[in-house]
């Protein structure tokens, strides 16, 4: 059951179609070295026969249609007009045939009305199914496959095939008596000199029609089986015109071929649906394994959070209180650079306090508790840039711009987006901050940009995905720090953007709700630092 990759799975048959269709052609050139011995009449065969070719037909149609239906190929809609077509003829002859249901047949019958039906059932059959497969002008494959003609498609191509098949049926038993004769008494003759040429180059005709479409597709699975369906009734309509006469080895061997035409694709679609259960079920247990192993990995990570969250934030935070009282000389005069020291130690345990709240953002479920306050955002600058000693970060920012926002959870926001630029940019790195109006009243714009080449363009869409992580870069890093940006800025009312054009990170944030920030003047200063 075939359809492009992509869309359905694909069962790969192999070589198997092929090794069939080997095997109809050694059995029907065997039955050809002597297809005129008689076996006598069998009043169990006839009725066997028409039954098995009869539901076969009725259950490929129902499953082609079904495969249509939700998804197939416009060309499985075209195989199921030559089993409709198929199932119409051959319930009609079944009834007309004599010996089958009553010694003379049903529906008004005469001696012709078998035959013609007979020639209907192998013109029509291997007609469409040649049509089927045959090479198709693009915009009539791209019709019958649009999925909101489908249904429309369905239902009038099938109505018109049905009312063929029902005319050529009334033709063959109403009308019959004005019909040629074309089996007279069981002579074979007329239908094989006069008749049987016309009908093997129609077989022929779409043999050959069908074989170039498939090969020049490559088409896998299910075509392959149509072909082998057509071939197989190609071999019995010319054991029926080379046997000369009913119940002869020739005859019989027809019936074999035309069962094998009428299952093949049928045992196909079943033994696909097969293949693609087993395959679903080694799929179903794949994913049971790797529920097992995200549930166990989901387990390590609450732990490890869980560490990170307590074990971890206590002696961190403690360990900033000493070297906070060290740098400020509270435990005692230090030197110049016994200072310095503290102050750059102090700086970069604050930076591990930031990434361990980075960890914590990113693996809780629950939303992030934020305490805002009112903050000086210059102070907040100041104390942000000093957590990166030794980088050129210049940071300008008007005196008295105030923002509404969680201190720790800020300064986790402006850490990651300069952290970034330091990682990734060049210097210097520029942080600015300045009232944004248009965003409404006291709302704050803080940008962050530096002298490299910019986010890729290939990856902007997935920039703020947790994980995500541009290629060739050669830099490690985990992949959280913008998201968690996005999500700490997103709780605080705001927003977050890369602009290409400026290589700016864009932050925008609510002021203090009941401040407005203060107008520009020539009175507001500008503070600019460069660590």
């Amino acid at each position: 059951m075939e359809t492009p990759p992509g869309t359905q799975p694909v069962v790969r048959v192999g070589r198997a179609p092929w090794v069939v269709a080997g095997a109809v052609l050694v059995v029907a050139t065997a039955i050809l070295l002597d297809p005129h011995v008689e076996l006598g009449f069998q009043p169990a065969f006839l009725p066997t026969f028409f039954t098995l070719v009869i539901a076969s037909d009725v259950l490929t149609c129902l499953v082609l249609v079904e495969h249509y239906r939700n998804g197939g190929d416009a060309r499985v809609l075209a195989l199921s007009w030559a089993y409709l077509w198929s199932t119409i003829v051959v319930c009609v002859h079944s009834m007309v045939f004599p010996g089958v249901w009553s010694e003379t047949g049903l529906l008004g019958a005469v001696p012709s009305s078998a035959p013609w039906l007979w020639t209907a059932w192998h013109v029509g059959l291997p007609v469409l199914l040649g049509l089927a497969l045959a090479p198709w002008p693009r915009r009539l494959e791209g019709r019958l496959a649009d999925p909101t003609g489908r249904r429309r498609a369905l239902l009038v191509s099938w109505g018109v095939v049905a009312g063929l098949a029902a005319l050529v049926c009334v033709a063959c038993t109403a009308w019959a008596g004005s019909l040629p004769v074309i089996i007279d008494a069981g002579d074979y003759s007329v239908l094989t000199d006069t008749y049987g040429p016309w009908i093997a180059g129609a077989n022929l005709l779409a043999l050959a029609a069908a074989s170039l479409g498939v090969l020049r597709r490559r088409s896998p699975g299910l075509e392959r089986w149509a072909l082998v369906a057509l071939l197989a009734s190609a071999c019995d309509t010319s054991l029926v015109l080379l046997a000369h006469s009913r119940f002869t080895t020739g005859w019989y061997g027809a019936r074999l071929m035309a069962v094998t035409a009428a299952l093949v694709v049928l045992m196909s679609m079943l033994l696909a649906v097969a293949r693609l259960h087993r395959q679903v079920a080694g799929y179903a247990h794949r994913l049971r394994e790797q529920n097992v192993a995200l549930h166990e990995a989901q387990r390590v990570r609450d732990r490890v959070l869980a560490v990170v969250s307590h074990d971890m934030r206590s002696p961190l935070t403690a360990l900033h209180g000493y070297q906070q009282l060290l740098a400020d000389g509270e435990l005692g005069e230090l030197s110049e650079d016994a200072r310095d020291l503290a102050r750059r130690s102090e700086a970069i345990s604050r930076r591990l306090t930031l990434m361990t709240e980075d960890l914590v953002v990113a693996g809780s479920k629950a939303p992030v508790s934020l305490v805002p306050a009112a903050l000086a955002l210059p102070d907040e600058l100041v104390v942000l840039a000093q957590g990166f000693p030794g980088l050129d970060l210049r940071v300008d920012c008007p005196a008295g711009l105030r923002v509404w926002a969680d201190p720790l959870r800020l300064q986790q926001v402006l850490a990651n987006l300069v952290g970034n630029a330091q990682k990734y940019g060049a210097e210097p790195v520029v942080l600015a901050a300045s009232p944004d109006p248009g965003r409404g009243p006291g709302a704050v714009r803080i940008t962050v940009g530096d002298a490299g080449a910019g986010v890729p363009p290939r990856f902007l869409p997935r920039l703020f995905e947790p994980y995500a992580r541009a290629e060739g870069t050669g830099v490690h890093g985990t992949g959280l720090g913008l998201s968690v940006v996005r999500d700490l800025v997103e709780r605080h009312g705001g927003s977050v953007a890369y602009e290409p054009g400026d290589r700016l990170f864009v932050v925008r944030l609510p002021g203090p709700p009941e401040v407005a920030q203060p107008a520009d003047n020539p009175d507001t200063s500008s503070a600019t630092l460069s660590t």
